[in-house]
């Protein structure tokens, strides 16, 4: 049941309470910002003229800024380089009270995705990594260190972008089984097909591709988006399924229950680029916080509606959550 004032208490005072693990691969994302006038005589392909270049967190560190924003204690860990990128990524988490000191560094290359764009569309994305499983080494310092953590979070989010840090199934079920023993929220986002180690998770959410690619089914209509959530649902043996559909909003799977669909509640379309990080923040911290599965997938789809709002990979606070909430009782 949505209960607007009690839902706006539980952003404003009890997300400040939670305490929030995150686990996963670290991205910096970059924006070169310039002007388009013309065409290249050299090519058909336009002449960006810079005028700005900013760095923002992705991948699991954007979810753990989403988290901080929102208000709680986050503390991050995962696998950099020894390289500027990285450098940067540990010290702008630090700098936003987050805590780092088990994000390890090794040789790698940090990810960075670089993105050119002008008013708001984007050109050309280029990626620069070296996408390799990590160390045993720091495979055994990330697991030591959430078995130290676990007695003091609400929640773990496993956000896995395929670049090395959740590639090990085993890996990913000893998470989920420290999880599972201390009765805290275990939450997956991963791009992953091999999902039978997702057994027990609280909730998996993949978008709707990664559904699609990790059931082996084409979704064209309602009848085969139903098959390949059930699909998913079994084999990953996770006690929910949560799945982003952009434009088509949040599908809900759970066994033997009827499939749930939420409605988009986007204001209007900016960039989607990590709207799926804001979705796991707030729908985790639902959860942690006493609110139904229902509940917490509508209170994240009115954030994530938000931040598709904005430009770049971006965040909200819980002012402007609640803001949101209010405006959806009044629309």
């Amino acid at each position: 049941m949505w209960d607007e004032s009690g839902i706006c208490d539980i952003v404003k005072n009890q997300f400040k309470c939670r305490k929030i693990a995150v686990i996963g691969d670290l991205i910096v994302d970059e924006y070169i910002i310039g002007k388009v006038n013309r065409i290249s005589p050299e090519a058909p392909v336009p002449i960006l003229n810079y005028t700005d270049r900013c760095l923002k967190a992705g991948g699991a560190a954007n979810v753990a800024n989403n988290l901080r924003e929102l208000g709680a204690d986050v503390c991050v860990s995962g696998v950099v380089g020894n390289d500027e990128a990285g450098s940067w990524l540990r010290k702008e988490l630090a700098l936003k009270g987050i805590d780092v000191t088990n994000i390890l560094s090794e040789d790698r290359t940090t990810s960075v995705k670089t993105r050119f764009a002008t008013r708001g569309q984007q050109l050309l994305r280029v990626d620069h990594e070296r996408i390799a499983n990590i160390s045993a080494i720091c495979q055994e310092k990330i697991r030591e260190y959430l078995k130290q953590m676990i007695g003091e979070v609400d929640a773990v989010i496993l956000s896995d972008y395929s670049k090395g840090v959740l590639s090990s199934g085993v890996f990913v079920s000893e998470m989920i089984a420290l999880c599972n023993e201390r009765h805290i929220v275990a939450a997956v986002d991963s791009k992953s097909k091999n999902i039978e180690c997702f057994a027990n998770a609280d909730f998996v959410k993949p978008n709707n591709t990664e559904l699609e690619e990790a059931a082996g089914v084409k979704i064209q209509d309602d009848n085969s988006l139903s098959r390949a959530g059930e699909i998913y649902l079994r084999r990953s043996g996770a006690k929910c399924l949560v799945v982003t559909r952009g434009p088509d909003g949040i599908s809900i799977f759970r066994p033997h229950m009827k499939r749930n669909d939420i409605a988009s509640k986007a204001m209007s379309v900016y960039d989607v680029t990590g709207a799926g990080d804001t979705v796991i923040s707030v729908l985790t911290l639902g959860l942690t916080c006493g609110l139904s599965m229902e509940v917490s997938v509508q209170l994240a789809n009115l954030a994530a509606g938000v931040v598709i709002g904005k430009n770049g990979t971006s965040t909200l606070n819980a002012d402007e959550l609640v803001r949101r909430v209010h405006e959806e009782k009044n629309s």
